[in-house]
């Protein structure tokens, strides 16, 4: 199956664009399909993501649902057979995730630029190498680094941005998923470091290296938090993605 064919199967996906488009171009994660028999149906799997694609009318598509093992974040195509299937399959099994969706806005240039200047005092804020890289664990979750496959293939793959305080990684920004053209920015904070604004200066870092890349910054959050972030570095609501949570089975 060529790229341009992989690529129509994921027509019905108009958001979460760099994550999808990271698969299909071969930058990440992996295509499950069913062979040898011409592909009718596939899933792409990116770090908790899986995105069903093709048609869903097909034994290929429910066999690869089936097949699904949690705890994943099914991404659910804009297609009633595809809504109809997963809940046949997994109707007992899965619970509404579905997450708000951010693009720039004309103002996010300025806002990011200013806010990259305002590093909150006592931090020190550091564009990503392979140390820090190295520092980015399970209380700075979600990142790129784990889904890259580790500091060293992020460093080659990815970007990112920290503040660091004392040595320790306090706020992580880093690029989730990298397309040709546009970059899923992932940013969490450690526990201890919360509430001081460092989300809101890692972040728009971010972003200003990914304008200066020409990567269109994408944002995609669950949580209010981090909604009011986006809109705050000045993203704008583009849509909301379906997604249906997975559980793992008993």
């Amino acid at each position: 199956m060529t790229r341009d064919e992989l690529r129509s199967f994921f027509t019905d996906h108009p958001l979460l664009r760099a994550v999808i488009d990271a698969v299909i171009e071969d930058r990440g994660g992996q295509v499950l399909s069913l062979g040898p028999l011409p592909v009718r149906a596939a899933i792409l799997d990116y770090g908790c993501y899986r995105v069903p694609g093709g048609d869903a009318e097909t034994f290929q598509a429910r066999d690869l649902l089936v097949d699904l093992q949690g705890p994943c974040e099914i991404v659910v195509p804009d297609d009633d057979a595809w809504r109809q299937l997963l809940h046949e399959v997994h109707a007992d099994r899965i619970s509404d995730r579905s997450m708000r969706s951010y693009v720039p806005g004309s103002r996010l240039a300025a806002r990011t630029a200013a806010l990259a200047k305002e590093t909150p005092a006592g931090y020190r804020l550091q564009r990503m190498d392979a140390g820090l890289a190295a520092l980015v664990g399970p209380e700075t979750y979600p990142h790129g680094v784990q889904v890259m496959g580790g500091p060293e293939m992020f460093m080659q793959h990815g970007f990112g941005w920290g503040l660091l305080q004392d040595g320790e990684l306090a706020c992580a920004a880093t690029s989730y998923a990298l397309s040709d053209g546009a970059v899923e920015i992932a940013i969490a904070t450690h526990p201890d470091h919360r509430q001081r604004g460092l989300a809101a200066c890692a972040a728009a870092a971010m972003v200003q290296e990914a304008l200066v890349r020409e990567h269109e910054p994408h944002w995609n959050a669950f949580d209010p938090v981090s909604q009011h972030l986006a809109e705050q570095l000045g993203f704008v609501f583009a849509g909301m993605v379906e997604i249906q949570a997975l559980e793992p089975a008993e």
